[in-house]
């Protein structure tokens, strides 16, 4: 018999605006990138799945990085310009040291890799690509075995429901956006329903047949989300509506 309960895992505040959000797809972590409202400066905050403690919280001294991947070990910047997308330079971060270890302006990121970075030369406008090993940023020539070999993805969005609601939910006046994900053998129900002064945005989960546990995840929001949640395993993120907080459930 099913028997998957909801349990609230963590509440993180930020004092100001998430910006980003990457998940390891070889640890239990999760990156945040925040931005000072004034001086627009980053802070990454790499957070533990368990009870959402931070692991690494990193601050660079410029406000052009930006977060552009997160794994094993590793937390990965690149440069973004003013006047152009992307400006050349890469910074790989240890999160266990919270020291980089490679630092450069020389070159333009065009992928990450299990491992590697592939990056081009500033010198070069085609051509002229390379490896950057994310363990020592010693740098090796491309290899076609190299670029095949994509980092792990454990991150899944809820396909939004289009069919007749299931009789088992609550009976209550329910939004057209209801979304639904699979965990092993049971079904995650996410919905909005609208209440006097907003939304209140549910998650429940059920078997073929009825529903075995459901919370209320926020409640007054001035308006439904796009995309409610994403979920790596049998953990649900979903970003607060004022962007400044994210909240884990464990199913």
């Amino acid at each position: 018999m099913l028997k998957n309960t909801i349990k609230k895992v963590f509440q993180k505040d930020f004092i100001e605006n998430i910006w980003k959000i990457e998940v390891n797809g070889y640890r239990d972590e999760i990156g945040v990138e925040i931005r000072d409202s004034q001086t627009t400066l980053p802070t990454y905050h790499i957070l533990r799945f368990e009870d959402g403690m931070d692991l690494m919280r990193y601050s660079p001294e410029e406000k052009d990085w930006t977060m552009e991947g997160l794994q094993k070990d590793f937390l990965i910047l690149k440069k973004v310009g003013e006047q152009t997308p992307t400006k050349e330079g890469i910074q790989v971060v240890n999160i266990r040291t919270e020291t980089p270890v490679f630092t450069s302006y020389e070159y333009t990121l065009l992928d990450v890799c299990e491992d590697y970075l592939h990056v081009r030369h500033r010198s070069f406008t085609s051509g002229g690509e390379q490896l950057i090993a994310l363990t020592t940023g010693e740098v090796f020539p491309v290899s076609d075995v190299v670029l095949q070999r994509y980092p792990k993805n454990r991150v899944s969005f809820p396909l939004a429901y289009d069919k007749h609601r299931p009789a088992f939910l609550p009976d209550h006046p329910v939004c057209q956006d209801l979304w639904i994900s699979k965990l092993s053998e049971a079904y995650l129900w996410c919905y909005h329903t609208q209440q006097n002064n907003g939304y209140d945005l549910h998650i429940a989960v059920s078997d073929l047949e009825q529903v075995h546990d459901q919370v209320v995840v926020q409640s007054a929001i001035p308006k439904m989300f796009p995309q409610p949640y994403f979920q790596v395993g049998n953990h649900l993120f979903f970003m607060a509506d004022n962007k400044h907080e994210i909240v884990s459930y464990l199913v």
